[in-house]
């Protein structure tokens, strides 16, 4: 590991931490059915604006690990994952209720059903794609002596993926709460470590 790279990476910690944790407590504002369109646009706004971040400070990070095959591969299948967070939060967030906008007669029959179930794909692959590639950087962290924080990323990233790829569990409601907030979690934890490991070091 780059120690120079790490200290530079403090401010990014800051900023994962903070993205992961606000995306946790919007997501516990994560609107429903019967709430208005403005508020769904609100908070899934805001929710695709947090997960952004990620990548950017995880690309910094696989820099800072240094760059080889599995850094490579995990900040491609973060990047990945996001996208089909992206997608899929756009869908929920924006698609539907413009859709729902329009009058009942111009709607044909099983759209609503249609663009739900396209989220739900795209949420799925996607946090499949995120488990992994927080797995893969878990890894890599273990390998450069982050037990702690890697342990939990390997447990964090893959067994929600292993359940929604069983079929446990799915991405609705209480399935992607479980699954995003795992993620998250770590991501908090891996940005508060990214902080006190990039301390100045003093001899």
């Amino acid at each position: 590991m780059d120690i120079e790279k790490l200290q530079s990476l403090r401010s990014a910690g800051i900023t994962l931490a903070a993205s992961a944790l606000l995306a946790v407590v919007l997501m516990h504002h994560h609107p429903h059915g019967g709430d208005g369109p403005g508020l769904i646009r609100g908070v899934h706004g805001a929710l695709l604006a947090m997960i952004v971040v990620q990548p950017a400070v995880m690309a910094l990070l696989a820099r800072a690990l240094g760059w080889n095959l599995k850094t490579a591969l995990a900040l491609g299948l973060v990047i990945v994952g996001t996208l089909g967070a992206l997608v899929a939060g756009t869908i929920n967030g924006f698609v539907v209720p413009a859709i729902a906008e329009y009058p009942a007669d111009v709607i044909g029959p099983g759209i609503g059903e249609l663009a739900w179930e396209i989220n739900q794909q795209f949420a799925r692959n996607g946090a499949v794609a995120m488990g992994a590639g927080i797995a893969c950087f878990a890894v890599a962290l273990w390998q450069s002596g982050w037990r702690v924080t890697g342990a939990l990323g390997v447990l964090a990233g893959l067994v929600p993926a292993a359940l929604l790829v069983a079929g446990v569990i799915d991405m609705r409601f209480y399935g992607a709460m479980a699954t995003y907030i795992a993620q998250l979690a770590w991501l908090v934890l891996l940005g508060i470590v990214m902080v006190r490991q990039g301390q100045p070091q003093t001899a």
